[in-house]
């Protein structure tokens, strides 16, 4: 499986980070919204979101903007964590009408049982580039 790199981890690592931070949390410790309210540069949520099995964290990032009351993601992303390690494992772009998923996932118990090995390196690689862009245009202060 492609883990996101060093560097976008830390990223990542920072984004959830945010929700334990009241300055950014909206539901302390499972929702932050990170974002200048006059920044040209569109906020960045990340939430915390149903376990997978087999996994230690099920995290979402999203950019969005709503269109005639409804919410777009531009992009959202999932990721999944072990062992310290980040995985992305979905990319929907609503306005293009994409959506792709890495796993496939057993009936029985919720476990993902077969990945697509392509599709997860080429989300980590958009992720990694995404993660760099997220530390800049928020200020996180990730050193990368």
């Amino acid at each position: 499986m492609k883990a996101l790199n060093e560097k976008s981890s830390k990223v990542l690592r920072k984004l959830i980070d945010c929700m334990n931070d009241p300055k950014f949390a909206k539901t302390l410790g499972s929702y932050a919204k990170i974002g200048k309210p006059d920044s040209c540069c569109m906020p960045v949520s990340v939430e915390k979101i149903a376990h997978i099995p087999t996994f230690d964290e099920h995290i979402a990032v999203s950019h969005t903007y709503e269109r005639e009351g409804d919410l777009i993601r531009d992009p959202e992303m999932e990721f999944v964590s072990k062992d310290g390690m980040f995985y992305p494992i979905t990319y929907q772009q609503d306005d293009l009408g994409i959506y792709q998923q890495v796993f496939t996932f057993s009936d029985i118990d919720g476990r993902p049982i077969r990945y697509k090995a392509q599709l997860m390196a080429d989300l980590a690689e958009f992720a990694n580039q995404w993660m760099l862009n997220i530390n800049c245009q928020q200020q996180l202060g990730v050193e990368v």
